[in-house]
């Protein structure tokens, strides 16, 4: 991860996690993360093709330009970018997986930004995960950032990691989850990543090409 933003976002989640695949909904107390609350948001799951805010940061409704809150997290993607999205998230969502992308966000003037998205599963109703905690964050913040709204997205870099392998995971998401998921779609110029841990070493994997041994901590 790049940003101190998430960073701490994770430390948080995976501290509350506790060894189990996710932590509940009702686990996550916003005090806790009041420092980075304005980059964060919450989707709910409703269905494959539609992931709703359920809360959005100010910071990220203020580079929008809109309040956040009822929309789709899929408005303003490439239908490719749509759908590696789609993949990724069902991924965190019967899986355990944490998702993490470089996008590009561009303006109608076409200024461009670069942002770390990191999604991060939670359970909510009864064992199933179907709402998601994330975070958004510039990587290089622009000035025009905070008077001109961002309004379409392009996927640059995807990552997922699995810090739940291992855990007992509940019934309903052993059920859920099918097979072939763990690994992403790879397409022309898009950089996907899996993390592969071995003997407390950290490796990222770019299919298709060199991997990267990162941190542990990364």
């Amino acid at each position: 991860m790049r940003t101190a933003t998430n960073i701490a976002l994770y430390g948080y989640w995976n501290s509350v996690r506790a060894g189990r695949i996710a932590p509940r909904r009702f686990e996550i107390e916003p005090a806790r993360i009041a420092d980075v609350l304005s980059d964060t948001f919450i989707l709910e799951f409703q269905d494959p093709s539609s992931f709703v805010y359920r809360l959005a940061g100010t910071r990220i409704c203020e580079t929008a330009g809109r309040e956040m809150r009822g929309t789709s997290f899929l408005e303003g993607w490439r239908e490719t970018d749509k759908f590696v999205l789609q993949r990724h998230l069902t991924s965190v969502r019967k899986l355990g997986a944490v998702a993490r992308f470089l996008i590009d966000g561009v303006s109608e003037q076409n200024r461009m930004a670069r942002f770390e998205v990191l999604i991060l599963p939670l359970l909510h109703n009864g064992e199933s995960i179907d709402r998601f905690l994330g975070g958004v964050v510039a990587i290089n913040p622009q000035p025009w950032l905070s008077a001109t709204p961002v309004e379409s997205f392009r996927i640059v870099e995807t990552e997922l990691t699995y810090p739940a392998e291992g855990c007992d995971v509940p019934e309903p998401v052993l059920r859920a989850a099918p097979s072939g998921l763990s690994q992403p779609t790879v397409f022309p110029g898009l950089r996907t990543a899996r993390i592969v841990r071995h003997d407390r070493r950290q490796f990222r994997v770019y299919e298709g090409g060199r991997s990267q041994q990162t941190d542990e901590n990364s």
